[in-house]
């Protein structure tokens, strides 16, 4: 059986390092730091996350490619959204919400809909009852934006992130490592890390990204 545990202040010092990481460009906004985060809400929503329990069952990490501007850059924690962490159908993830608030990294409303996550969970949830959640995680945890818009990481900022990314790898013994999208396909291999591929839903490719993780969920 895997590793479900995690070492508590492994986790905060883990988060701590989010908050004091320094971009090397303005194209990313460290969505975890004091002036991003002024209140930690985003911070203890990870935290909360990563110490989830996560017993009685096979343990995926998926990886995606970064924070979007409606998702993981407004709520702290990968794959989620104010809407999945509040609404009814995604319950099991109501447990990360605290009494934060919730803010947007770039101003604007916080309080929106976000497609990959609203979707990965859809796709997820039903497939898992009865087993952990898994571990969810962006290759870059970093907000890459121009102008106030999501973009594709570049290069340099997948290698950049990537340190994050091996801590999260160590914290678990992992059955399946999934890359969603090409972006996280290409850092977990530069790093050599085994992962299966499924496309990512925007641009779309929706229904091939449910049929991925229904396809990882259902194999083990």
């Amino acid at each position: 059986m895997p590793e479900v545990s995690v070492n508590q202040h492994k986790v905060t010092a883990f988060v701590e390092s989010l908050r004091s990481a320094e971009m090397p460009s303005g194209g990313l906004v460290n969505i975890y730091d004091d002036v991003h985060d002024p209140y930690g809400w985003r911070r203890g929503r990870l935290l909360r996350w990563l110490t989830l329990p996560r017993d009685g069952g096979p343990l995926v990490l998926f990886v995606g490619e970064a924070p979007g501007r409606d998702g993981a850059a407004v709520t702290g924690v990968p794959f989620s959204s104010f809407e999945t962490l509040t609404a009814s159908g995604f319950e099991r993830l109501h447990p990360v919400q605290h009494d934060e608030g919730f803010a947007a990294a770039y101003g604007g409303e916080a309080k929106r809909t976000e497609r990959t996550a609203k979707s990965f969970w859809n796709a997820a949830l039903p497939v898992l009852d009865g087993l952990p959640l898994p571990v969810v995680w962006n290759i870059v945890p970093f907000w890459p934006h121009r102008f106030g818009a999501n973009r594709k990481p570049r290069v340099p900022e997948l290698g950049f992130g990537l340190s994050w990314t091996e801590q999260v790898i160590d914290m678990w013994e992992f059955d399946a490592v999934v890359s969603v999208g090409r972006c996280a396909e290409v850092g977990l291999n530069n790093a050599g890390v085994a992962n299966e591929y499924i496309r990512h839903p925007s641009r779309g490719g929706a229904r091939e990204f449910a049929a991925g993780i229904k396809r990882v969920l259902n194999g083990l």
